[in-house]
């Protein structure tokens, strides 16, 4: 499933990391690919070992990285292409 996603979505974490638990609401803030370095906002260089999207909670501290895959999104059908098609037989 193609999830399209856009910096400023909000996503749930369907895996835990970075000190985010499984499910938490997270805004997408800007997709890296694999090395490509970004700056922390404490100023360190960071570059990621694999492609995803930098995300963050508007209501705390922190930021996190996340593959694709381990994001759900929180805009838009959600419904399988599968099941859709289905439906419609």
């Amino acid at each position: 499933m193609s999830h399209n996603f856009k910096s400023g979505d909000l996503a749930l974490t369907l895996r835990s990391g970075f000190g985010f638990p499984a499910m938490t609401t997270v805004k997408l803030d800007a997709f890296l690919r694999n090395g490509e370095t970004a700056q922390e906002p404490d100023g360190r260089l960071w570059t990621p070992k694999f492609d995803g999207w930098a995300v963050y909670r508007e209501d705390e501290d922190g930021a996190g990285f996340f593959r694709p895959e381990h994001l759900m999104p929180l805009r838009g059908d959600f419904t399988h292409e599968q099941q859709k098609a289905m439906e419609a037989v």
